[in-house]
């Protein structure tokens, strides 16, 4: 799935589908509705190649408790 960065706070969350995010950071999950999230996220292509093809940078994240800056 998708990873997206929030524009308003730089974390990073896996799109999980149905409108529904998780935050890598928190590991807080919700859903969002769709207006709201084309205005608050914007799709990480090159972050979602990372997390995709090395997993363990999802948990990097959660554990350092890192935001990414773009």
């Amino acid at each position: 799935m998708a990873i997206c960065r929030n524009i308003q706070n730089n974390d990073l969350y896996r799109y999980l589908g149905n409108d529904e995010y998780k935050n890598l950071r928190t590991g807080n999950t919700g859903k969002i509705d769709p207006e709201m999230a084309k205005k608050v996220f914007k799709i990480n292509l090159e972050a979602t190649e990372i997390i995709n093809e090395n997993p363990i940078v999802e948990d990097l994240i959660k554990s350092l408790n890192l935001k990414f800056e773009k």
